[in-house]
């Protein structure tokens, strides 16, 4: 009886390591998320910089603009005993001694409007400076006497989102927190609109000047 030689065992085949494939599509998809992640962020930061550049023009716009209302609201005043226009009448008046627009498009009702981050932005004309003697600095107040008022806390325009033609408000003489808290109460914010603090708007004084406030220009400290 031979002797029977059993078999010897097989040996176990190594475990295979578990390795990370990704196909063609799975690699295309990681790259178009880290091209995401790299672009987002300079794509916003992009469309920042394009928001503030254009706040800035629309800024110096609405600046110039209100410039040349000045100076035809003066020389209208030159022609009426030193006195500004009345309320009810100012763009009609201020019209005509704009000077010559014809580079631009609109002709002289360009000055009357300018953009801002939403709608057309016009200008809203202070009740109280119609009748205001500009030469004088003074103005025939209810009871028939003259009251001196300092030209630069006299607001004369305001801008304002979508005001129309002859647009008018009374709105108080600066120089207290009452009359600057009731101002900001009237006041809109055309540029940079969306940001709390730095949101501007352009106010023209009775003596010329020509200021930029923020909301942030009227909170308390």
């Amino acid at each position: 009886m031979s002797d029977t030689v059993a078999p010897e065992p097989t040996p176990p085949k190594p475990a295979r390591k578990a390795t990370l494939r990704f196909g063609k599509y799975g690699l295309n998809a990681i790259l178009v998320v880290f091209i995401l992640i790299i672009a987002l962020p300079l794509l916003f930061l992009g469309y920042r910089v394009a928001l503030n550049f254009k706040a800035k023009r629309d800024i110096t716009i609405a600046e110039n603009n209100l410039h040349s209302l000045y100076e035809a609201l003066y020389h209208y005043s030159l022609d009426w005993d030193g006195k500004l226009p009345p309320s009810e009448e100012w763009t009609d008046a201020a019209t005509g001694y704009l000077p010559s627009a014809s580079g631009l498009a609109g002709g002289k009702q360009s000055y009357l409007a300018g953009p801002g981050d939403g709608e057309k932005v016009g200008y809203i004309y202070n009740e109280s400076a119609g009748g205001y003697n500009i030469q004088d600095e003074e103005k025939i107040g209810p009871d028939g006497k003259k009251h001196k008022i300092d030209p630069h806390q006299l607001i004369l325009l305001i801008e304002h989102a979508g005001s129309q033609s002859n647009s008018h408000q009374n709105m108080p003489v600066q120089g207290t927190s009452s009359a600057a808290d009731a101002l900001y109460k009237i006041l809109d914010f055309p540029h940079f609109s969306d940001d709390p603090d730095n949101a501007a708007t352009v106010v023209l004084y009775a003596s010329g000047a020509v200021s930029v406030r923020t909301r942030k220009d009227f909170k308390q400290p």
